[in-house]
């Protein structure tokens, strides 16, 4: 006997089934970071892995709803179930097969080592302890590192283009992911960053960092935007020295500082030494691929804010150490501080909401200036624009401070509001609401030249010569000429993590 359910699917709904069955075939799509500095996702997937916040939930229910019609509908329409069925069964097929072309990155650990699922993150501040033998290590100094690292990594792939980097970048992990066919890697964005692994020997240091990434690889003329997750080994002496600051962002001699056309084979020509073996700086030892999607963002799916309900991180001993940068530099005061975090935050929405790069660039990094440059274009290839309209900080919460005798990185948690909605070229509502406010948390992390001293400034100024802020976008002042976005001069915003991604 037929189910009522059966007797009322009905000629409508078969077809229209293909309609419903739409969203289950997409449930991986990609929902995006909506407002400035994400809070939504960065890669978007079904299931977060943490640097870019929550993911799309609800999917189980539906999923068990549409099997049931698929069931009734190879009942009372069989040709029709017969190939939703098929494209079912391919469409599973062509997910599972997704990534296949970059297993073969693997290099240095058997891929079946490599866990998708988020491990026990290492917090930034586990870091701070190599400075024990290596004085002038920068967690800051470090993080751009590894960002020009992984960009001219994938940058040269094409080719044989990676045996420049072969100071930094291992001789099998050069071989495994030569690929022929590929001619050209390009928009190379770095949307998380985060530790997994940190161990030390009497005589190595090895990391094992987690990477999410947007790229556009082209091959046969064809260019694809691709999301990838990826876990990045590095290791280096337990003797090794980091390099001045002025070289740390740099991919040069690990030796001499000389230019990396100036090695010949494995031998820097100017230093003489062989550069290729490791002794000097971090050398990317292994890279493996546990994600690879190609998909376009999608830039209309509403997700739910996850960790916003968690309490503050607070590290031990950071009222101690706010305590100490005040004494260090009796102009320091935090309650100026607070007022150039709102300065920025109400900068970076202002920018945001009118796809201004120019507005945001004097308050953020390099690294994090590309992040929302990316964003922007993605918007704009869609003929969209987010909104943050009236958005406003409640309170804002102390959570770490970490010096080293390059910078300083003061870690505040922010609890902001506001209206969050996207809209198309032609001013429809395309998500979000125009009424109902959003609440949400981060946690930015700000950062100051540790020589740096004197008050904090709020004033929209050039920070160097008290001009009005006009910088480019080589973060230079107009007038004076200074490379103000280092933190050099004054706090700017190097990082913006989200609740459940943050370990301190």
């Amino acid at each position: 006997m037929v189910s009522s359910r059966a007797r009322l699917f009905g000629h409508a709904s078969a077809r229209t089934f293909a309609l419903r069955v739409l969203p289950m075939l997409l449930l991986l799509s990609a929902a995006v970071a909506a407002r400035p500095g994400g809070g939504e996702s960065y890669h978007g997937g079904s299931s977060s892995s943490g640097g870019g916040g929550s993911s799309s939930g609800g999917g189980d229910g539906a999923a068990a709803g549409l099997i049931i019609d698929l069931i009734i509908l190879c009942i009372q329409y069989p040709p029709l179930g017969i190939v939703v069925v098929i494209a079912l069964i391919v469409y599973s097929r062509i997910k599972r097969t997704q990534g296949a072309g970059l297993k073969e990155w693997t290099a240095g650990v058997p891929q079946n080592q490599v866990k998708p699922q988020r491990p026990h993150f290492v917090a930034r501040a586990a870091l701070d302890r190599l400075r024990s033998t290596d004085p002038q290590f920068s967690v800051v100094l470090f993080e751009d590192f590894l960002f020009t690292l992984y960009a001219q990594f994938h940058s040269n792939r094409p080719g044989r283009n990676l045996e420049k980097l072969s100071p930094y970048v291992a001789a099998e992990v050069r071989q495994a992911v030569h690929d022929d066919q590929l001619q050209s890697v390009n928009g190379i964005v770095i949307g998380a960053l985060r530790y997994v692994g940190l161990t030390q020997s009497p005589f190595h240091v090895r990391l094992e960092v987690e990477v999410e990434a947007n790229f556009t690889e082209t091959r046969n003329g064809k260019p694809e935007r691709l999301y990838v997750l990826e876990r990045m080994i590095l290791a280096r002496p337990v003797t090794a020295r980091s390099r001045p600051p002025q070289r740390a962002r740099l991919l040069d001699c690990p030796n001499c500082g000389a230019p990396l056309e100036a090695i010949r084979g494995n031998v820097c020509s100017y230093c003489r030494e062989r550069v290729d073996d490791g002794r000097f700086d971090w050398m990317l030892q292994a890279i493996h691929c546990v994600k690879y999607e190609k998909r376009p963002p999608l830039l209309t799916e509403d997700v739910v804010e996850r960790g916003s309900e968690l309490p503050t991180r607070v590290t031990t001993g950071v009222h101690q150490r706010l305590a100490e940068l005040g004494q260090q530099d009796p102009a320091f005061q935090y309650e100026a501080f607070l007022g150039r975090v709102k300065v920025i935050f109400s900068e970076l929405q202002i920018g945001w909401s009118n796809q201004d790069l120019m507005r945001i660039r004097p308050h953020v990094s390099d690294n994090l200036l590309q992040y929302f440059g990316y964003w922007f274009d993605v918007y704009l290839q869609a003929g969209a624009r987010n909104v943050t309209e009236n958005a406003r900080i409640l309170h804002i919460d102390l959570a770490n401070l970490i010096s080293d005798n390059v910078y300083d990185a003061i870690t505040v948690r922010v609890f902001a509001t506001g209206l969050d909605y996207t809209l198309g070229n032609d001013g429809r509502l395309l998500k979000g609401s125009r009424n109902a406010e959003r609440p949400y948390t981060e946690y930015w992390t700000l950062i100051r030249g540790r020589a740096t001293r004197g008050p904090v400034r709020t004033a929209l100024q050039c920070p160097n010569c008290g001009a009005p802020l006009k910088i480019n976008m080589a973060g230079t002042c107009e007038y004076c000429q200074a490379k103000v976005v280092t933190g050099d001069f004054d706090w700017v915003l190097s990082r913006i993590e989200q609740d459940e991604a943050y370990d301190g």
